[in-house]
């Protein structure tokens, strides 16, 4: 199969690029490498808009961004929230979405019924607490633990939960063996909630699956971005690693995965080889 969004010299010119974060330009291990930073401030004079589109909380991104990682805007938890960047971290919020009682509902009774234990998060911009039900063994996976040790101070157990807070995201973890059940179970609600996959970055052989209000995606964000500031989708590009990021490379005038991502990634979007950095490569392709 031949990638989608192969070079097209004839198409619009390239204003906006959309990174996706961890995986893509931030390693598992370590900070956001010194070229990935240089590339972005490189972007900034060529008068690009740099976009960062990441599945984690705000409290989450702020632990691994400094000033010297230059962006215009942020898309975080998965397209639940956009606000604006500066120098000094946060600006404006742009966009808020949190689930309606009756998504709520619905994500909850899913997640439960899936019989795997479940995260709820709070609602943007306090997306990074959540409340947890544990597996029904008691036998947490290690996302599931570091993910409870990391967050301690806003992780609630769920019996406490009351209903009046507003959730905003539902995170089942499960193992890539029981993941083609799952998908067929949850894909009769795929017409009333936002419902994506991912790698947990833990590395404890789970996928994640994640619930969101319908029609919350990282693309969806990404429209409202370039409708906001004037421009179309076929002027963007993204970049990514999971399968969590094939809605916003499918979204983009031009799509670009990174080595390593799924196969499934690799045959429909741009790859990215050559030396350099991740944006230092898709900059090269898009200039």
């Amino acid at each position: 199969m031949s990638p989608k969004n192969p070079r097209d010299l004839s198409g619009p010119k390239i204003r906006l690029l959309v990174t996706d974060f961890d995986g893509t330009i931030k390693p598992t291990v370590g900070p956001v490498a010194p070229e990935e930073r240089s590339a972005l401030k490189a972007m900034g004079k060529a008068g690009l808009i740099r976009v960062v589109a990441t599945g984690r909380s705000l409290v989450s991104f702020l632990k691994d961004w400094d000033p010297d990682m230059e962006l215009d805007y942020l898309i975080y938890s998965s397209g639940l929230a956009l606000c604006r960047w500066t120098p000094e971290g946060p600006g404006e919020h742009i966009f808020l979405s949190a689930f309606s009682p009756f998504e709520r509902d619905l994500a909850l009774e899913i997640a439960a019924a899936l019989n795997q234990g479940f995260v709820a998060f709070w609602a943007p911009p306090e997306s990074h607490g959540f409340y947890y039900l544990d597996p029904p063994n008691g036998l947490r996976s290690p996302g599931f633990a570091a993910r409870l040790a990391t967050y301690s101070q806003v992780a609630i157990p769920w019996a406490a939960y009351d209903g009046h807070r507003p959730l905003s995201q539902v995170l089942v973890m499960a193992l890539a063996s029981d993941f083609p059940a799952i998908k067929e179970k949850v894909a009769p609600y795929a017409n009333r909630l936002s419902i994506t996959q991912s790698t947990s970055p833990y590395g404890d052989n789970r996928l994640w699956l994640e619930i969101f209000p319908f029609g919350i995606t990282k693309s969806s964000a990404a429209q409202r971005l370039v409708e906001l500031i004037g421009l179309t989708a076929s002027q963007a590009a993204a970049v990514g690693n999971d399968f969590n990021d094939e809605n916003l490379l499918a979204w983009a005038g031009r799509g670009f995965a990174v080595p390593g991502s799924p196969a499934e990634l690799l045959a429909q979007f741009e790859n990215l080889k050559g030396p350099g950095g991740v944006l230092e490569r898709v900059f090269r392709a898009i200039s």
